[in-house]
């Protein structure tokens, strides 16, 4: 993902995700309006900063077998549908331009640039985070900053119904 506003970044079933908001959204109404599509397993939220830092993510994707991954930053399980072959990567810019402009859709034009082709169907989804950017150091891998391991379930677990990783 190219530098730009990645404090917190979203994976997407954008045929199913209800990205509007509200015009004068908040925080607290955004971060509410993250956890119900949650919970529809229609996104999952991380915040990959606490600093606010702007990053460009190497993302690496596997689908499939569960990856043992021993050495990481920071890990989290979620669970996504999948319609219409693909999931997609948005920045909090395009998360947030969503969230207030009626007119405006997941992915924007720079987000549809991390269109992820993946099959339909239930996924579990590890998320492993190798980069810190706060600090600047990798942990475990060095080339990869951010892995999604897809494996395919036939059932959702329970699953976090708030922004992975967040701080506020």
């Amino acid at each position: 993902m190219e530098f730009d506003d990645t404090s917190f970044i979203g994976l997407i079933n954008a045929e199913k995700y209800k990205s509007f908001v509200d015009e004068n959204w908040e925080l607290d109404s955004l971060f509410q309006h993250f956890s119900n599509e949650m919970q529809k397993r229609n996104i999952l939220v991380f915040q990959m900063t606490e600093e606010g830092i702007e990053h460009s993510w190497n993302v690496k994707v596997k689908i499939g077998k569960e990856v043992a991954i021993e050495q990481y930053f920071r890990k989290a399980v979620g669970y996504i549908r999948v319609t219409a072959n693909q999931l997609y990567l948005a920045d909090y810019s395009c998360l947030t331009m969503a969230a207030q402009f009626k007119d405006k859709r997941v992915p924007d034009e720079n987000c549809s640039n991390y269109k992820i082709d993946i099959e339909e169907g239930n996924y579990k989804v590890n998320i492993i985070q190798f980069y810190n950017a706060d600090k600047d150091e990798h942990i475990g891998e060095d080339k990869t900053d951010i892995l999604l391991n897809f494996i395919k379930i036939s059932d959702f677990q329970a699953t976090a119904g708030d922004v992975f990783w967040c701080s506020y």
